[in-house]
């Protein structure tokens, strides 16, 4: 799939899940609403049960409506005379607590055009009283009101937060859900067209590597095949070993392909023993000595490590510094200035290999231990490998019970790190890991 195909179809796919956010949000506040007007009504059908039952008691119910109108004065004095607080406030706990309504509230009687509370519970709640929603007038039913009762709940919202919060949580839990799926596909996406992208590569290069000795054999071949070739035994005997020596690189290279498959499924196996890391590594030293002097380089050493025998696979051990040492020749653009350090940190033994090479990105440095993974050089293959001398190197170590570390600036160069556990008492049998693999490289 194409790069722009692929960010339109995440762009599509986030303005749904933005729009699904959005319906939402709407829901929960028409939810809300529809609570808070649930709530209104409940409660102004209980203040009018409550003003009924008070009425009834007083005998002030069934008056006729024409006493309301030029002595509306009148019945609100009647009225406002005939107000039990008392009773007004029994009546409010009984048919709240019916009504399963929260019993936290202020109440009062009250003229909302003077703001004067003549009865009542208000608290500390008297200006909030005064605009509440929920009252009911206890005046003439056919003029402007005159008398109010009215009850203010400090916790309303809360409470309608409350009623509406289980299916609230439900629909942020499926929400979320939808939101971690959306992003776990998004990513896997992306890491699977990475992989493919390393796939090719990886296919690419060994289709370089493979296509150079198949080419050299077969050139040698054709050598051989000439008449005054085959009469001439000295030069018989230089093709016959181009063929050998080009033939051996080739099954290296070969085997080193095949190794993915064996280090991904664990088949290998491990031969644990102490050995001293410092004699290991003067062993790795000597094997480069020549390479880096043709070079015009120089590598210099600094074992500083007072604990230096490990408990570890010695053939693996080697291998692993072998790869940090071909890798720290191999990325020198001029000369290489390698240097190895060794210490002791945390109860572990620490192999640095230092080098002044080409350096690696901040961006790609977090991926040089994947497997087939190689910086991008551009279209110039000017480096060989296949990408598993890192990722081979960290199997390794973590298979070992140790760790590796990664540190680089380009034009500056880059440090690695191999961490590896000391001698214990705890140390006294080698672990099995399948079939046996010593001598990978990268």
């Amino acid at each position: 799939m194409k790069k722009h195909s692929i960010l339109l179809l995440i762009l599509i796919t986030s303005v749904s899940l933005a729009g699904i956010i959005f319906i939402q949000i709407y829901w929960v506040r028409n939810a809300l609403r529809l609570q808070e007007e649930q709530f209104d009504n409940k409660i102004q059908l209980t203040l009018k049960s409550v003003v009924n039952r008070m009425f009834d008691e007083r005998g002030l119910v069934g008056i006729d409506s024409t006493v309301c109108g030029e002595h509306c004065d009148r019945r609100t004095y009647n009225v406002l005379t005939s107000v039990n607080t008392i009773r007004l406030d029994s009546l409010l706990n009984e048919e709240f607590g019916g009504m399963e309504i929260s019993k936290t509230y202020a109440w009062g009687v009250y003229n909302p055009g003077c703001g004067t509370i003549f009865a009542g519970n208000t608290g500390s709640y008297r200006s909030e009283l005064i605009t509440t929603n929920h009252h009911v007038s206890l005046s003439c039913l056919y003029q402007s009101e005159k008398l109010l009762l009215g009850v203010y709940f400090p916790a309303e919202r809360n409470m309608l937060w409350l009623n509406i919060f289980p299916y609230l949580l439900l629909a942020f839990v499926l929400l979320g859900i939808v939101i971690f799926a959306f992003s776990y596909m998004i990513f896997s996406f992306l890491k699977q067209k990475k992989l493919s992208e390393m796939k090719s590569d990886f296919v690419n290069n060994m289709t370089h590597e493979f296509k150079t000795p198949i080419s050299t054999i077969s050139l040698a071949s054709e050598m051989l095949l000439k008449p005054e070739v085959s009469e001439s035994p000295a030069r018989t005997r230089r093709y016959g070993n181009i063929i050998h020596d080009e033939n051996l690189r080739l099954k290296q290279q070969v085997e080193q392909v095949l190794q993915i498959a064996i280090l991904d499924k664990g088949e290998y196996r491990l031969s644990r023993k102490e050995f001293d890391a410092h004699e290991a590594l003067k062993l790795c030293m000597k094997n480069f000595e020549l390479t880096i002097r043709d070079k015009g380089g120089f590598m210099g050493k600094k074992l500083n490590a007072t604990h230096s025998h490990i408990y570890a696979d010695f053939h693996h051990f080697i291998n692993m510094v072998n790869n940090l040492l071909d890798n720290a020749v191999k990325y020198s653009e001029a000369y290489p200035e390698i240097q190895i350090i060794t210490k002791n940190i945390g109860g572990m033994f620490v192999v640095e290999v230092h080098d002044k090479g080409i350096g690696i990105s901040s961006e790609n440095i977090k991926y040089v231990f994947n497997k087939l993974y190689r910086v991008h050089t551009g279209n110039i293959h000017d480096v060989k490998g296949f990408g598993l001398g890192l990722y081979y190197v960290k199997t390794m170590a973590e298979a070992m019970g140790g760790s590796v570390k990664a540190r680089s600036e380009l034009k500056k160069g880059s440090i690695f790190e191999i961490h590896m556990p000391l001698r214990s008492e705890k140390n006294v049998k080698s672990e099995d890991h399948g079939s046996e693999n010593e001598n990978i490289a990268g």
